[in-house]
Order: structure tokens, then C-alpha cells, then sequence
């Protein structure tokens, strides 16, 4: 924002401070906070970290840069019940029964070995292995609007996670251990999740590949479509299985298996190449600024595999694009066989509002812009980046509704 745009909404600004103050627990934690989000909202502040956002809030006073330091990175306020306030006001001005969650993960690349949880690793940011940290994020989308409403770092295992030394120098809490990206995106999803309106749940392949991701979202009865890999097996038909017992040659078996006689499960590819042109069908969609898109898609109900044994009955949905160059994708759903098709593709291409919100947070609110170190300071660096995402995205829903215009998703 310009800091006359800030300027004009400042009445709005106030109000919005004065939801999230409290929580501060402290009015010298608030002023802070407020220092800090307008900062981070001001298109001035091009590098918008602590130092550069303390010396343009307090007039160039050096004195305030360690307090703004201190403040981000060691100051014990609590960031989660600001996250928890942030999902009830989402759900207040963009909820719909009918809203979609979306999982997905952010990585911002790092120089050196002490920022918490940096390590080499896949950074969607630089395309490639990279020194850097990663974030799992919970976002929401509806014919309202979208915006991020939590996240979760991901410490790697050996580097971070079962490491004393550099977990004690970053201030990781004891009660924090190993967890992977599919687990962290659970806990969001069934966490903080649960407290706003939602019918879908939707993630690329990366969370798609783990069954037992896939098995907690079915046992908390949650509905989604998500991508998944071309080696994911399934049968067309339910197998028989045999239960524990002995074998022919007189061993114990003592675990079910498929009957010898069944049909092998196959990869979601092989189904694919197997279908017939009438299997086909050509839908448009519309995915964010893209417009309408159109693609070919075909679906059949699959039993997938789990364990080497038959799991749920699931849609798997195909999709080819019309370039003969393009990616073929596979989706998995557990909704119910009524469901109509068009249903799930557009579900299923709800995906870019997370994506946007990414480019927003890094391009407008600097969500990949802090240089704290600290377990702390990363957590509070986000959830303040959360808050002005929101902020910036109620000004645009103000605004869209002054001149009669509507923000959907799909």
C-alpha cells in the first residue's frame, strides 16, 4: 500500500489493531505490532525486515532497531491466539459452507546454517535444491475471497529435528519433534481448519503420494480431491483378500494378502493409457487470472492400495490438457459417486488462490523478507505477515463491493 492509501484506511487500520490488541497481552507489545504490520504494509519499506521497518517507524532512531529485533525474535508474546483470532474473522467475512482448504508448502532460500530449520532442500522459490527454509501453509478460498490462515515450519529430521545443539541456539520448544510435510499439513487441517466453513479439501501430489495423509482426512471426514503420482496403484475392481492363515506350502501366514489368483493392482498411468476416446470428455474451468481453460478429462471409480492390500473405493480423475505436449494429472477423491464431474475439476483447480496469496505475501507484505533466526522470530515474523495479507485482502473485498464488483475463486 502507498502510505496514502495506508493513510485513508487508517480509521479501519485502528480497528483493526484494536480486534487483534488484547491478545498482545501487553500495550507496549501492540504498538509494536502495529509499527510492525504497517511497515510491512507500506510499499516504502522495499526490504522489510525488523531493522529496516524499526528505522522508518520511529523516524530513523537506531535505538529502536534492537527493541524491534527483540520484539520479533525473543519477546515470549503469543502468536496463536492471534492465528485462532484470524480463522474466526476469516470465517466471519469470507466463510461459505461451500469454501475449500488448501494445503501447500512455501520455501524462502537462506544464506548460512543457523536460521531454524534451514537445511538443503526442494525450494519451489529457486526451482531446485537450495539452502532454505520451508513452511507449511493452511489456506482458504470461496466465492468470497482467499487468504492464508496458518502455517507450520518443517524442521528436517537430521539437520534440525534430532539435533540438541542447534535446536536449543534457535529456541526450538523440547515438546516440537520430526514431523513430515503430509503430518504438518494434517495438523493444520484438522486443526485450526475445523473452525471455518468448508465442504473440500484440496493439495498437489507432494501430500497426495502419502496414504496415511490421505487416511486421516478420511477418518476426520473430510471430502477432497488431490493430485497425486502416476505410480499410485489401484484395482478397477475390488480383489478378494485371504485372511490370516496357512499358506499352501503349510507356513502361517500372519497377515491378509491379496488371493494369488486376483488381478494385480495397476498404476493410475497404466488406467489412463488404457481408456477408450469415448471415455473423454472436453470441460472448461476457470483458474484465477488464467480465465477459462480448457481441458479433457475422464473418471472411473477405482479401488486404491493401500499396504499392498485394497483400501477405500475412491473417483480417479484424469486429466489431459489439449496441447499433446502437455502433463497428464491424476486426482484422487473420496466424494461421493453423485458428485458430478465438473464438480471436482473445479475443485481441483482451487488450488491457485494459495498460490496467489504466496505471490501477494512475498510481491506486498514481506513474507519472505525477515532475517530473524529464531523458532520464535519466524513464528511471529508469519503470523504478523498473515495478519497484513488479511488486512490487504479486506481493503479489496471493501473496494470490490464499493463498485459492485465480486471476487470468486472458480
Amino acid at each position: 500500500m502507498t502510505t496514502k492509501a495506508l493513510q485513508q484506511a487508517l480509521p479501519r487500520f485502528t480497528q483493526f489493531i484494536r480486534r487483534f490488541g488484547p491478545l498482545l497481552e501487553d500495550d507496549t507489545r501492540v504498538a509494536r505490532a502495529e509499527a510492525y504490520l504497517r511497515g510491512l504494509l507500506l510499499d516504502a519499506d522495499d526490504n522489510k525486515n525488523a531493522e529496516t521497518i524499526a528505522l522508518n517507524a520511529y523516524g530513523g532512531d537506531t535505538s529502536q532497531v534492537r527493541m524491534t529485533q527483540h520484539f520479533l525474535g525473543q519477546s515470549p508474546w503469543p502468536y496463536l491466539p492471534l492465528r485462532a483470532e484470524l480463522v474466526r474473522w476469516v470465517d466471519e467475512d469470507f466463510g461459505d459452507p461451500e469454501g475449500t482448504l488448501i494445503v501447500d508448502e512455501s520455501g524462502v532460500a537462506k544464506c548460512g546454517d543457523k536460521s531454524v530449520g534451514v537445511a538443503r532442500q526442494y525450494c519451489g522459490a529457486t526451482g531446485k535444491i537450495d539452502n532454505c527454509q520451508i513452511g507449511v501453509f493452511l489456506a482458504y478460498a470461496s466465492r468470497h475471497g482467499h487468504t492464508l490462515l496458518d502455517t507450520r515450519l518443517y524442521l528436517p529430521e537430521e539437520a534440525w529435528a534430532q539435533d540438541p545443539a542447534r535446536r536449543e541456539a534457535a529456541g526450538v520448544p523440547a515438546e516440537v519433534v520430526f514431523r513430515t510435510k503430509p503430518q504438518l499439513a494434517a495438523e493444520l487441517l484438522l486443526g485450526p481448519g475445523q473452525a471455518i466453513r468448508h465442504s473440500w479439501v484440496t493439495f498437489d501430489e507432494g501430500y497426495g503420494k502419502d496414504p496415511v495423509f490421505l487416511g486421516r482426512l478420511e477418518e476426520a471426514g473430510e471430502r477432497y480431491i488431490g493430485e497425486v503420482p502416476k505410480s499410485t496403484r489401484v484395482w478397477l475392481q475390488r480383489p478378494v483378500v485371504e485372511d490370516p492363515g496357512r499358506g499352501g506350502s503349510g507356513r502361517p501366514r500372519h497377515k491378509p494378502r491379496v488371493r494369488a489368483d486376483q488381478p494385480a493392482s495397476q498404476t493410475v498411468e497404466q488406467v489412463a493409457a488404457a481408456l477408450p476416446a469415448r471415455a473423454w470428455q472436453r470441460l472448461a474451468f476457470r483458474e484465477g487470472t488464467k480465465g477459462t481453460q480448457h481441458a479433457e478429462f475422464a473418471r472411473l471409480r477405482v479401488v486404491v492400495e493401500r499396504d499392498d492390500l485394497p483400501g477405500p473405493e475412491l473417483w480417479l480423475v484424469i486429466e489431459r490438457g489439449l496441447d499433446q505436449e502437455a502433463k497428464i494429472k491424476y486426482y484422487l477423491s473420496n466424494a461421493a459417486p453423485e458428485v458430478p464431474l465438473l464438480i471436482l475439476v473445479q475443485v481441483g483447480h482451487t488450488r491457485w488462490p494459495v498460490e496467489d496469496c504466496f505471490l501477494q505475501g512475498k510481491q506486498e507484505v514481506g513474507l519472505d523478507a525477515y532475517e530473524v533466526r529464531s523458532w520464535l522470530g519466524w513464528h511471529h515474523h508469519m503470523t504478523l505477515v498473515m495478519l497484513a495479507l488479511w488486512f490487504l485482502k479486506l481493503e479489496t473485498q471493501r473496494l470490490g463491493e464499493k463498485s459492485g464488483r465480486r471476487h470468486h475463486v472458480a
